[in-house]
């Protein structure tokens, strides 16, 4: 499959809390390093304390040192800890993926580059009738997997990974992340 947007790629994760907020920053700061203006999208942040300042996409903005507006960096945005499609139904809102899409196409149009991260793991509901998986292989992109440094991590990792090689998705590669202390 030809992706629609060649220059973006999918931080995603085998679970949440693992890491993938920092995976992503690290990766936009080292695009910038290398002198590419770096956009950045988290379609959905749940669990935000206060929904005009959603944590992980405003420390992404500030690693790509993306000044685009915060409903383009991150389109929806919800107060409790759930996945996206959970945590829109209980606030009577939905997530429309043509709007994510949208904030996508207007990134890729004006950056070198795109990192999205993806909310909790790759089976989330991530819109009505949608898993993220399933956003993420019907645009093409290709996907770099963090999972948790610790005990039963190569399952997690390992089934993440077969999922997406069974639903033709790119594996770019995986980064084990120690966003908490390993656990033996």
């Amino acid at each position: 499959m030809t992706p629609a947007f060649p220059r973006a790629l999918v931080v995603a994760g085998t679970d949440t809390g693992v890491g993938k907020t920092r995976v992503a920053c690290a990766l936009a700061r080292g695009l910038v390093a290398r002198g590419l203006r770096v956009g950045v999208l988290k379609p959905a942040e749940t669990g935000c304390d206060d929904p005009d300042r959603p944590a992980d996409a405003l420390a992404l903005a500030a690693a790509a040192g993306c000044a685009e507006p915060l409903d383009r960096i991150c389109p929806f945005r919800f107060r409790e800890p759930l996945a996206p499609a959970v945590a829109a139904r209980r606030e009577g809102r939905a997530v429309d993926p043509a709007v994510v899409d949208r904030c996508l196409a207007d990134l890729a149009a004006n950056h070198d580059a795109v990192v999205v991260e993806g909310a909790g793991g790759l089976l989330v509901p991530f819109a009505e009738d949608l898993l993220f998986a399933d956003w993420i292989r019907d645009r093409g992109l290709p996907v770099l997997l963090v999972g948790r440094l610790g005990l039963g991590t190569i399952n997690h990792t390992l089934l993440s990974a077969r999922y997406l090689r069974d639903r033709g998705i790119e594996l770019l590669g995986t980064v084990l992340s120690a966003a908490q202390p390993p656990s033996t």
